[in-house]
C-alpha cells in the first residue's frame, strides 16, 4: 500500500519543459533520497507534490486522496480547493531556506498553524509544541525569535514547526544546502531521529553520505526525468546509468 503515488507528473515553466514524466510511489515508513544535479527538477517535483507548482498533466494521490489527475483532453484536473486543503495538509514541507515567521517567536511559530488552520486547542498546540522543541533540542529557545537563531538551530524549529501539523509525509527541499559543515550536522541528526521514528520523508539533498546511511531508495534525476533508482546501495555504490556515475563522482571528489 502506497502512501503517496505519482505518476507521469509533466511540469513547465512558459516553454521550459522542467518535468518530463516523472513517477514516485512511496510507502508508509520509507525514506527517499532524491539527488541530481542543479537544474535537474528535484526541486519543482517536490513543490508539485503539494501543489506549491501546479502540473500540467499527471496524476498524484495522498494517502487515498487524489490531488491531481489528467483529464480526457490531456490536461491536469485539480480537486476541489476543500479537498486540495486537506490533501495539502498531510505533506509538511522544510525549506532550504527555513521560512521561518521573523516577527513571531519560535513557539508561535510552531503553534500558529495547528490553531488557525487545524483549529487545535490552543493548549494542545502549545504542548505539542514543547514536545517538538525538545525534540529537536531546543526547549530554550521557545521565547526566542528566528534572527536570535543559528542558521543550524532554525532550521531545526522548521523541521519542529512542519512536525506539528502532523504530516503523513515530510519533505526537504536541500535542508542543509544553506549551512555549514557544523550546522548541518545538527539538522542531519534531527533528520535521523525522525528515521528511526518511521516518519516518512522525501528528501531533495546533496548529502551523500545521509542519503547511503538513511535512505531506503534513491531517485537520480537529470533532465526532468529519474534516469535511475534504486536501493541506496545499488545507486549510490554500484550505480548504473553513466550519468549517475559521473555525478557521484564530481560530488564525492568536491568533498
Amino acid at each position: 500500500m502506497y502512501i503517496l503515488q505519482a505518476n507521469d507528473i509533466h511540469k513547465h515553466f512558459g516553454r521550459l519543459r522542467v518535468l518530463k514524466g516523472v513517477s514516485l510511489q512511496v510507502r508508509k515508513g520509507e525514506i527517499i533520497a532524491i539527488i541530481g544535479q542543479s537544474g535537474s527538477g528535484k526541486s519543482t517535483f517536490l513543490r508539485c507534490l503539494n501543489r506549491l507548482e501546479t502540473v500540467d498533466r499527471g496524476t498524484i494521490e495522498v494517502d487515498g486522496d487524489i490531488l491531481v489527475r489528467t483529464g480526457p483532453d490531456g490536461r491536469a484536473i485539480y480537486s476541489s480547493e476543500k479537498s486540495v486543503a486537506q490533501i495539502r495538509g498531510k505533506i509538511g514541507m522544510v525549506f532550504q531556506n527555513f521560512n521561518l515567521f521573523p516577527h513571531k517567536s519560535v513557539m508561535e511559530n510552531l503553534t500558529l498553524a495547528p490553531i488557525l488552520v487545524q483549529k487545535t486547542d490552543p493548549d494542545q498546540a502549545y504542548e505539542t509544541a514543547r514536545i517538538l522543541l525538545e525534540k529537536v533540542g531546543l526547549s530554550h529557545k521557545a521565547n526566542n525569535y528566528p534572527f536570535e537563531l543559528s542558521g543550524g538551530q532554525q532550521q531545526r524549529v522548521a523541521i519542529a514547526r512542519a512536525m506539528a501539523m502532523n504530516p503523513a509525509i515530510l519533505c526537504f527541499d536541500e535542508p542543509t544546502s544553506a549551512l555549514d559543515p557544523v550546522l548541518t550536522g545538527e539538522v542531519l541528526k534531527v533528520m535521523k531521529d525522525l528515521a528511526m521514528e518511521h516518519m516518512t520523508m522525501i528528501v531533495v539533498t546533496h548529502e551523500i553520505g545521509f542519503a547511503r546511511e538513511v535512505a531506503h531508495r534513491v531517485l537520480f534525476m537529470e533532465d526532468g526525468m529519474v534516469v535511475e533508482e534504486g536501493s541506496a546501495e545499488e545507486v549510490l555504490l554500484n550505480p548504473r546509468h553513466q550519468s549517475t556515475q559521473a555525478f557521484l563522482s564530481t560530488v564525492l571528489t568536491a568533498r
